[in-house]
């Protein structure tokens, strides 16, 4: 009887060890903190730039998985009818400078067209870390002429 209680305490001493210490490789998604978006040269954060300029970003990013992209995407709301090329204006770029980084501070400045229509357009700020791991921020973006 003391061997059976005794061995049914290792073998749960055993799957208790083995349960606690294993990894699930959980990592947090990463955070995305948008600090400045507007007009390039002012450094404004109004969510305003100007057709033509650039547009300024600032974005604290963390990512516990290692950072492997940036994306930003911005894309028009609603109806603007300037079009090139067959085309509305629109911004779809990766980075890849960042990959590695577990923290950073994103700063850049993109280039606004000079045909992109005036209006409301919407901003997208993707994190895609090296696990795979993705987490997105938005925000409106407002084009004006000069």
């Amino acid at each position: 009887m003391n061997k059976r209680v005794f061995l049914v305490a290792i073998i749960l001493g055993a799957a208790t060890l083995f349960t606690a210490c294993e990894d699930d490789g959980d990592l947090a998604l990463p955070e995305i903190t948008i600090m400045e978006l507007g007009e390039g040269s002012s450094h404004s954060n109004d969510h305003t730039a100007i057709i033509g300029g650039e547009v300024h970003i600032e974005v604290e990013i963390i990512a516990e998985g290692k950072i492997n992209t940036v994306q930003i995407i911005i894309h028009s709301e609603g109806e603007h009818k300037s079009v090139v090329d067959g085309g509305e204006w629109e911004l779809d770029t990766t980075y890849t400078k960042f990959s590695g980084l577990k923290n950073t501070t994103f700063h850049e400045h993109l280039e606004i067209a000079d045909w992109a229509e005036p209006g409301e357009y919407h901003f997208d700020f993707i994190v895609t870390d090296l696990e795979g791991n993705q987490s997105s921020a938005d925000a409106e973006l407002e084009l004006v002429e000069e």
